[in-house]
């Protein structure tokens, strides 16, 4: 607990503390406002928000496809009354994308519903990305650029990996940092068949 006068440097010092422990350390700052509020009680404002402050890390074992991407073709057909798909202009959708994925030990290609392929715009894939697509959700990570692509400049913006080992379609362990506050927004959530590691993944994104 750090106290003192205002503009002595408390919340600095905190920020500091969670930047040296890693990015995946929640930091969570409050303003006086937010406790003092007329229309949320105290004690609520402070539970949310020390169950915001309480990092937890979740594994699991899941079927993946994964690699390095080769090719990612989206096809597009006529748009036709009462079928959805993934809009694209100009009275046409995309009905499904062609994804082309390897590792050091092969390559696969993969038809996927077009919601993938929204999922992978939005994520900014591009080819030469390394990512692994939950077989059970849906779900899309994107690991970082293969190493193959990297430069010998010092300084980079881009995280680079190694292209994967092993098979496209593998199970895979899945390390998720979250915090208490996620779990009790996952649970809130009607999950509608998606595992609940899979819901906590796309509200971490929003």
């Amino acid at each position: 607990l750090l106290a003192g006068p205002p503009g002595t440097g408390k919340t600095a010092l905190a920020l500091a503390v969670a930047h040296e422990l890693g990015s995946r350390v929640p930091f969570c700052p409050m303003v006086g406002s937010e406790v003092y509020s007329t229309e949320i009680k105290k004690t609520e404002v402070l539970m949310e928000n020390f169950r915001r402050a309480i990092g937890l890390r979740i594994k699991e074992v899941k079927e993946v496809y994964e690699g390095e991407i080769t090719e990612m073709t989206p096809t597009e057909t006529e748009s036709s009354y009462g079928v959805k798909r993934h809009f694209t202009g100009y009275g046409k959708t995309v009905s499904h994308v062609v994804i082309g994925l390897r590792t050091v030990k092969g390559a696969k290609q993969l038809k996927l519903d077009p919601s993938i392929y929204e999922t992978l715009q939005k994520e900014k894939v591009e080819i030469g990305d390394v990512i692994y697509i939950e077989a059970n959700s849906g779900a899309v990570k994107r690991q970082g650029r293969c190493d193959a692509y990297a430069t010998e400049y010092d300084l980079e913006t881009e995280e680079y990996v190694p292209l994967p080992k092993g098979d496209v379609h593998k199970k895979k362990e899945v390390v998720q940092d979250v915090t208490l506050h996620d779990l009790d927004v996952a649970n809130a959530r009607p999950q509608g068949g998606q595992d609940i590691m899979s819901i906590m993944g796309s509200l971490i994104k929003q």
